[in-house]
């Protein structure tokens, strides 16, 4: 089955609460129960798809430091609480995050609202995992500990399968050095269009290596699972750095139909005489009306591609296919060809990190293989300091 993808590792939701702001690289904030005051211990508090992540303290308290800089999500969990996610970015944290966490009905109110398929496993588990993990290299080295708590749905009139989780997933990555957990918040196939698409809340944690071999196997891996990668692209066109960096990149422009502009500024319909025109002009005017107004058309500038605003955040736009390409042969990585499309006609915010947001993304070729869990890596990797 060929797939396409839907790119939704990554989103952001706003808050008002998260609009008093100061600067700085640090967030600190506090937990309670929405039905009693009291406060929480032990909840998870964690930037989205990063290994800085912490948990509350007895008071309910917490604090993350070094936040590298750019734009996140602060995921805040507990077993049994609705799970908080607010959008924040370094430029100005808040300067008190006060949360309360709201209960979440129990899964067995769920089961009967949402009933699942009891061997939804064994029917689906290696298409969960071939689609979610992935079949990359790094996949065979990743195991998912606890698949008990997937729940799987499959709706026959609409020929969708929904997979969600009773907890957070349990992946170990030992191809590049990570656990995971993994908050997964919906997985779908649509088997319709062979659209797959998932989203949730990783949080990475580094496993120590046995010895010094390891470590550098770990770090070559991730060097190979970065470069060329969807949050490569997203960095380096934030900075401008595409040609430099290895990216080949051809997208659709919008061009004014110039012939439909010049007919119609000499010709209106059941407004201009027609006597003096000779029927085969009279003809190409009619055809030529009926075009559109604009065309796509396929050029390999980029300068369309991003958009640089007076604050300086910067924003990605395109209208129908953008294709990239990379490869690297000093690395001895061969060219692959990658295309997205953007699943509505709305700009993508990018951040220094290679985040993005909304995450309505089709991607295809390479990526659609490439750009699952086994490879994912976390917002604060920097190739340079390994």
């Amino acid at each position: 089955m060929k797939k396409i993808f839907l790119l939704l590792i990554s989103s952001f939701l706003t808050l008002a609460s998260v609009l008093a702001q100061t600067p700085g690289n640090s967030l600190s904030g506090s937990v309670k129960d929405s039905a009693t005051g009291k406060p929480l211990a032990g909840v998870s508090v964690f930037l989205n798809s990063t290994s800085k992540g912490t948990v509350t303290r007895a008071d309910g308290t917490f604090m993350l430091s070094g936040i590298p800089g750019g734009r996140y999500e602060v995921i805040i969990s507990a077993i049994g609480y609705q799970t908080f996610v607010a959008a924040i970015t370094t430029r100005s944290l808040p300067a008190e995050l006060k949360v309360t966490l709201h209960e979440k009905a129990s899964e067995l109110a769920a089961v009967v609202v949402e009933p699942y398929l009891k061997d939804g496993w064994k029917k689906y588990g290696k298409f969960f995992i071939d689609n979610f993990i992935g079949t990359t290299e790094n996949a065979s080295n990743c195991r998912l500990k606890n698949h008990e708590v997937l729940r799987f749905h499959y709706y026959l009139k609409s020929r969708k399968l929904s997979v969600t989780a009773s907890d957070p997933l349990i992946i170990e990555n030992k191809s590049l050095g990570y656990d995971l957990e993994y908050r997964l918040e919906s997985f779908e196939c649509d088997y319709s269009t062979n659209i797959i698409s998932y989203s949730g809340y990783p949080l990475f944690k580094e496993m120590t290596p046995d010895d010094a071999k390891t470590r550098l196997v770990w770090e070559q891996r991730r060097r190979y699972a970065y470069l060329g990668s969807m949050m490569h692209f997203m960095r380096t066109l934030y900075s401008g750095q595409l040609y430099q960096e290895g990216f080949i990149v051809e997208h659709e422009i919008e061009v004014p139909n110039l012939e439909k502009l010049r007919v119609k500024a000499i010709y209106k319909p059941n407004l201009t005489k027609t006597d003096s025109i000779p029927m085969d002009t009279l003809h190409h005017y009619w055809e030529i009306l009926r075009q559109p107004d604009a065309y796509l058309q396929k050029t390999k500038s980029t300068n369309d591609l991003l958009t640089i605003h007076p604050d300086q955040t910067r924003t990605l736009y395109f209208p129908g296919d953008c294709t990239i390409i990379y490869g690297n042969g000093r690395l001895g990585i061969a060219y692959q060809q990658s295309d997205i499309n953007l699943m509505e006609p709305v700009a993508i915010d990018i951040g220094e990190n290679g985040s993005y947001y909304p995450p309505r993304i089709l991607s295809k070729g390479n990526w659609s293989r490439t750009e699952t869990i086994a490879n994912l890596l976390p917002r604060d990797y920097e190739l340079y300091n390994h």
